[in-house]
């Protein structure tokens, strides 16, 4: 833990080192900070400093409630929460930070190495270079983006950052260690390639030693080397499935939906008794928006395998999406005896469960929604789905608390879901509790700054309040937004 200072060090080497290779990580004080704030921000700073995060962070969540729109109040609360390891509600309060104050690098920092610490690695990069705009000359962001390429095996791009990064300071001997494996890393990718190569010269009419060759290219994220080989394959066994399953992984990874739904058609024509084959069709369908041919796909899929439950998921969203609500009750309702008898891992009940509820609300059946939503909060207590379930039928009845109840438990369980937020906030206008349905439905912004919903629960709330140029504004942006979509 670093000394407490009157404003934030952006220095990292003036910091202690940080739980889970985090950033730099301090708390903060400002004199001018309202007096009841500034109370609670010195227990929790006292508290912090003993190393008693969890008083800190009782202390700091009255900081916020005292000024709810101090960003820096919103740092220290979400410092504490990381340090105590309650990583995705410390995300949370820093992107509101952030939302408060965009000039706030440490929130940047930290946010950044807490999406790569869950494997949100867009989510990651995206953070930094925002917090690189602000502060181009710092050489620790351009060293967490290099260390962000590295763990995606993204190395030339990595590379770049680390030489980035030894330009603006030379002493930097993390970057110089991080490029130094990086390359050593590069060599090795390269003496594989020079090995598979050698082994297609042994035999270089054997399909199998090709793709495995742009395997290997496809990790070094060598797409244009990974679909030469892969076409390579194809002109030696135009009619074998070795080529196109090779193509689908690339597409696949690269994100081509159309693409990797030609191939797959092509699979299928190939193949048409490969129900896994006819489930992939059905996913890129999905994500090209052409849902009737998705539902086709899956239905041959599951004609095929009955027992696919991967596909009978995917077909039920299908119908949830298209408003087809009976035939994606009947898929859930299967899903859930399936489950009742045993026959599901524990993460496909609750989703089976979590799936029935959501169709019971969206058929207006909400007592049925609130029976199934509890029964998965007796299997899984924790499950945020039940508990959003559970809060939207209660909110769909007028039972305001008990929904309002249900929201919290529901973001406790899953901070980073935007939707729950957003309803909650909705939920808290309709009860007239303006102050804080404007905190949460910002809160959902900060997590999704493209929510529309989000801009119009937030217009409604001003409207209410009697600040029609704040609401026509919130307004405004839903309309961009929505246009930008469209």
């Amino acid at each position: 833990m670093s000394n407490m200072q009157d404003e934030p060090n952006t220095n990292p080497n003036a910091n202690a080192n940080p739980p889970s290779g985090s950033a730099p990580m301090h708390f903060v004080k400002r004199s001018d900070l309202a007096r009841d704030e500034q109370s609670w921000t010195d227990r929790g700073n006292t508290a912090a400093q003993a190393g008693d995060y969890e008083a800190a962070a009782e202390a700091f969540v009255q900081a916020v409630e005292a000024s709810p729109e101090n960003a820096r109040a919103r740092y220290n609360l979400a410092l504490a929460q990381q340090y105590l390891g309650d990583v995705e509600t410390a995300i949370a309060g820093y992107r509101r930070a952030i939302d408060l104050d965009p000039q706030l690098i440490d929130a940047y920092i930290n946010l950044g190495n807490l999406y790569g610490e869950l494997g949100l690695y867009e989510e990651s990069l995206e953070t930094f270079q925002q917090a690189i705009e602000l502060d181009p000359e710092n050489d620790e962001l351009y060293l967490s983006v290099g260390d962000a390429y590295r763990t995606q095996n993204l190395y030339q791009d990595a590379i770049q950052a680390y030489r980035q990064t030894l330009m603006l300071n030379p002493e930097n001997a993390s970057a110089s260690n991080n490029l130094l494996d990086v390359r050593e890393r590069v060599n090795d990718q390269w003496r594989r390639v020079m090995d598979q190569e050698r082994r297609i010269d042994e035999d270089p009419t054997d399909p199998a030693r090709y793709a495995e060759l742009s395997s290997i290219y496809l990790d070094m994220r060598r797409y244009d080397d990974a679909l030469s080989t892969a076409n390579q394959i194809l002109t030696l066994d135009p009619e074998g499935r070795v080529g196109y399953d090779t193509l689908a992984a690339i597409y696949e990874q690269m994100g081509e939906r159309d693409q990797a739904a030609e191939i797959y058609r092509q699979i299928v024509t190939i193949d048409p008794e490969d129900a896994e084959a006819w489930e992939h069709l059905g996913t890129w369908r999905s994500l090209q928006g052409n849902n009737e041919e998705a539902i086709e796909a899956y239905n041959r899929s599951i004609q095929l395998d009955p027992q696919r439950v991967s596909t009978r998921f995917s077909i039920a969203e299908t119908y949830l999406e298209m408003e087809r609500y009976d035939e994606a009750l009947a898929i859930y309702q299967g899903l859930v005896e399936n489950a009742d008898r045993g026959e599901l891992q524990l993460d496909d009940l609750a989703a089976a469960y979590a799936g029935l509820a959501e169709t019971y609300n969206s058929l207006g059946r909400y007592e049925e929604a609130i029976q199934i939503a509890q029964k998965l909060l007796e299997r899984s207590d924790e499950d945020p789905e039940g508990y959003y379930q559970l809060a939207t039928a209660y909110d769909a009845l007028g039972r305001y608390d008990e929904a309002i109840e249900n929201y919290q438990n529901a973001i406790e369980s899953d901070p980073l879901n935007a939707d729950y937020y957003n309803d909650l906030a909705d939920t808290l206008r309709e009860v007239k509790r303006y102050d804080e349905a404007l905190d949460i439905v910002q809160q959902a912004i900060s997590m999704d700054p493209s929510m529309i919903l989000a801009y119009e629960t937030m217009a409604q709330i001003y409207e209410a309040t009697g600040r029609s140029d704040e609401a026509a504004q919130a307004m405004s942006q839903a309309n961009a937004l929505r246009s930008v979509s469209e």
